[in-house]
């Protein structure tokens, strides 16, 4: 992080709905390796908050948001129990831990990966962590199960019923419960020392309108149909680089302007 907080300036909250802000996102949680992206947002006025690389994970997902952290409503963000020591600095939020040991093994690598999208968990939930689970259950969350895994990875939310996947078990499960859902084809994301990556891991709202994506629609298959959307939804794209789409494991938003 680029500087230490005790607490949040007067014009700064937590946001409430996790990965819904309403106003300018003021902070957020992405990779250390993410150096052009972090630039961008700091010339935002956007402080990061570094995910620093876990050398038990894979090399293509070692520094990445979606693995490493959760945020859930009440100020709450969960995390490996082994790492909470490295989100000291967020004193604002409650950090909690899961009983399960970080690994690079599937599924030790995805208890944390799923996707919140107002009332709405978007999870497996053979994988996701039985903490979780118990939080979703407390809080009066619909839990939508799909046989993916790597679910926040592969989801791009643009509002609370609206969301473009480059999952086809997500795009079955979740067709009943959002009014307008995307299907993008695989492939046209880069991710290092892999194949490829996945739609949810380069982008992140910065506002209510405001999306980034780590690098340029275009670079995609199907930018007409995404582009088309974002129009019809009056979204905003920040685009953070200038070179081809990249996952880097998300753009997280955890604070936002009060006004």
């Amino acid at each position: 992080m680029s500087e230490k907080h005790s607490g949040l300036p007067s014009d700064e909250r937590i946001v409430e709905k996790p990965n819904l802000p309403e106003n300018d996102v003021k902070l957020v949680a992405i990779s250390e390796s993410a150096g052009e992206s972090k630039k961008f947002l700091h010339s935002l006025s956007i402080r990061t908050f570094d995910i620093k690389a876990n050398p038990k994970l894979q090399k293509s997902v070692e520094s990445h948001a979606d693995i490493r952290l959760l945020h859930l409503p009440n100020k709450c963000i969960y995390s490996f129990s082994e790492e909470l020591s490295k989100f000291k600095n967020l004193q604002f939020f409650t950090v909690r831990g899961i009983n399960h040991e970080i690994s690079a093994d599937y599924p030790n690598d995805v208890r944390l990966n799923c996707a919140v999208i107002g009332k709405k968990i978007i999870c497996n939930n053979r994988t996701i962590a039985k903490e979780i689970l118990e939080f979703a259950e407390i809080n009066g969350f619909q839990l939508i199960n799909t046989k993916q895994g790597y679910s926040k990875c592969s989801i791009c939310i643009l509002n609370e019923n609206v969301i473009i996947t480059d999952d086809p078990s997500i795009y079955k499960s979740a067709q009943n419960f959002f009014d307008d859902i995307l299907f993008i084809s695989k492939g046209s994301v880069g991710l290092k020392s892999a194949n490829y990556g996945f739609i949810g891991g380069c982008t992140g709202k910065l506002g209510k309108y405001k999306i980034a994506f780590n690098g340029r629609i275009e670079s995609h298959t199907d930018h007409n149909n995404i582009i088309d959307l974002l129009d019809k939804y009056n979204m905003t794209a920040v685009e953070l680089t200038d070179k081809r789409l990249e996952d880097i494991g998300g753009i997280i938003p955890l604070t936002e302007s009060t006004s």
